[in-house]
């Protein structure tokens, strides 16, 4: 069944990347037809035994599809923009101050931690090193941290409205 779930997930955003290059139904040809299902069984093999069946579930959730689509194109999308204006101004002044800091999480779930983890590394000045997988606490190296050393990280210090939507949306 994940596997199943895998390969078919992998068709769609194949078909859905590739739409518009073809003839059949004015959107694909049959050779990306071809090559589109043998890659997606290849990418459903390999995913099936990398994949939790836990993630498979919760991914699996239309809601929570739903969900997570609201949160990166509306808060996260901002909390990007808003990160890359950070970095640029920190770049262009030389005014950095690196660390490495630990964020606890009372996350309960993997794709809660997974997606969390992934909002970290793709806003500009942070980048997950490690997870935790007993504890859900993440391991940030960030370009510019004001706390005084030795004080506890908040999650939200380093990725802002992530912590707080990964809780709505995983639990």
């Amino acid at each position: 069944m994940k596997t199943l779930f895998c390969s078919t997930t992998s068709l769609i955003l194949y078909l859905a990347l590739t739409a518009g290059s073809g003839e059949v139904l004015l959107f694909w040809s049959i050779e990306e037809l071809v090559v589109g299902v043998i890659v997606s069984i290849f990418v459903g093999l390999v995913s099936s035994f990398i994949i939790p069946d836990s993630v498979v579930g919760e991914i699996a959730n239309p809601l929570k599809w739903i969900a997570a689509t609201f949160y990166m194109v509306g808060p996260f999308l901002l909390a990007l923009l808003m990160a890359n204006i950070e970095v640029l101004y920190r770049i262009m002044t030389g005014n950095i101050h690196p660390a490495i800091v630990k964020v606890e999480s009372d996350l309960k779930s993997e794709t809660g931690t997974y997606f969390f983890a992934n909002s970290i590394t793709l806003s500009p000045g942070t980048l997950t090193i490690a997870v935790d997988e007993e504890t859900h606490a993440v391991y940030v190296h960030c370009l510019e941290w004001k706390k005084e050393k030795g004080v506890k990280a908040e999650p939200n210090d380093v990725c802002l409205f992530a912590y707080f939507w990964m809780k709505k949306i995983f639990g």
